[in-house]
């Protein structure tokens, strides 16, 4: 306990000289003089606990000499208004700390750069701030539950536990240093979930902006080696496709797929670059056969452990947060028009035929529910074995490889990279470059190439 005595007016302003109280463990055996002298001890609770009569609470200068059941020692303090009430903001044994701790205070409240004592940490901010998008309609639900699996890692981390207003520089550091297994992705997700909490604590004045310790950090670079996209090189895709249209693709009678919606999917994936999640969320009004394309503008997504048509793509809410539209259009005559024209038709009568089909999906299963992203894995990773392609790989075919393979050929046919960005429903060619890089640089050999084969034929070399 502390007691005020004085208060210094010689221009410090409210600088108290206190007397602080800790308990001791067992009292001495001995009384204070004090105690010794005073003859009420119903007050004291006959000096059994550790209650104060009014003469031990007005004690000033014995107690620090001697007290049988206290420790007992002289701080200053400082004290300042702030937003109405009387606040403490500094405390030390010599006069000068707090003095100068007061104008420190009192300077930060003049350039709002004072911030005052909390105890709440990133780990609650981060999830106040997920709470606040979640209900302005920024994340879906899906993206919450995604979050989840990231706020793990920072609420596992024990120096991540402790106000925010005492994690510093090298408590992140340490930190981003600890997750470096993960992917890059990952990392910079992560890294970017602290910097958005740590701003919203900068303008919430937990922390002035200056003791941000996200201003000094860089991410660190993943412990994971970067593996190349894997595509289908032309004779492969020329082999997987004629597999494809010209056998049965089910082999098991308890498949919750037929042959028809399986080869016209794949063959689609192949020849759009679309995303799997996309073509699952397509219902037959999504067809423009005037025009000959399909209009994406939603993807399947899982919402409390079940799969549902997300009310935007993948891509969906960055691109309308910087002011786009999130529907793009798929033509058919990319690669094949003729091809895609036939699979779509079929596909458009066929799912009609679907009994539970009350949806209008173009692709689903054969009790009427969407297309499940595992199980047509699955069972294109068999169909990639059986057509002979692909065998090295360790883990098999994925079905996003036909989205790559797509964009390789359109790489490859020398197509504008903003022209495939928009195919494939990027709001900038950033993200090719980034993951086809080796693909675009081929290329670039294959015209560098070209160029001087030009420039022999012109006979322009000396």
């Amino acid at each position: 306990m502390r007691k005020k005595i004085t208060r210094n007016t010689n221009g410090e302003g409210c600088i108290y000289s206190t007397v602080a109280k800790q308990k001791r463990k067992n009292f001495l055996p001995e009384l204070c003089s004090i105690c010794k002298k005073c003859t009420d001890r119903t007050a004291c609770n006959n000096r059994i606990g550790y209650d104060k009569c009014i003469k031990c609470e007005e004690c000033k200068i014995e107690c620090l000499k001697y007290c049988d059941r206290f420790y007992c020692y002289e701080r200053n303090q400082a004290q300042i208004t702030i937003e109405g009430k009387q606040t403490t903001i500094a405390t030390s044994k010599k006069r000068k700390d707090v003095v100068s701790k007061k104008k420190e205070t009192e300077a930060q409240i003049q350039t709002s750069s004072y911030v005052k004592r909390n105890n709440i940490t990133i780990i609650e901010v981060c999830r106040k701030i997920n709470k606040q998008k979640f209900e302005s309609g920024k994340i879906s639900a899906a993206t919450v539950d995604k979050d989840k699996y990231h706020y793990r890692y920072i609420e596992n981390y024990a120096a991540l536990n402790k106000p925010v207003q005492k994690v510093t520089y090298q408590d992140i550091n340490n930190f981003l240093n600890s997750i470096r297994h993960l992917s890059q992705g990952e990392i910079e997700k992560i890294k970017i979930k602290l910097n958005t909490a740590f701003m919203q604590c900068v303008l919430d004045k937990i922390i002035s902006y200056p003791d941000n310790p996200m201003l000094r950090i860089t991410v660190p670079v993943s412990l994971q080696q970067k593996k190349r996209v894997q595509a289908f090189e032309i004779e492969e895709q020329q082999k997987l496709m004629k597999y494809i249209l010209s056998n049965s693709i089910v082999k098991n009678y308890r498949c919750n797929y037929d042959t028809t919606t399986l080869k016209n999917l794949f063959i689609c994936a192949l020849l759009s670059a679309a995303r799997i999640g996309e073509l699952g969320a397509l219902i037959r009004e999504n067809i423009d056969l005037i025009n000959k394309g399909f209009i994406i503008k939603n993807t399947l997504t899982k919402e409390n452990g079940k799969v549902v048509i997300g009310k935007t793509t993948k891509t969906g809410r960055k691109k309308i947060e910087q002011g786009l539209i999130d529907e793009r259009f798929v033509p058919f005559d990319i690669f094949d028009e003729r091809l895609m024209l036939f699979c779509v038709e079929e596909q458009i009568n066929h799912s009609k035929t679907i009994l539970h089909n009350r949806k209008n999906l173009l692709f689903c299963q054969l009790d009427g529910s969407y297309i499940d992203h595992r199980s047509i894995t699955n069972i294109f990773k068999r169909v990639c074995r059986e057509a002979g392609v692909k065998l090295d790989l360790e883990t098999g075919c994925h079905i996003h490889m036909c989205r790559h393979t797509a964009t390789t050929r359109m790489i490859e046919a020398g197509m504008d990279l903003m022209v495939i960005a928009d195919i494939l429903g990027h709001s900038d060619d950033r993200q090719i470059k980034e993951t086809y890089g080796h693909i675009l640089t081929k290329y670039r050999n294959n015209q560098l190439k070209n160029s001087r084969d030009y420039y022999k034929k012109v006979k322009l070399i000396i």
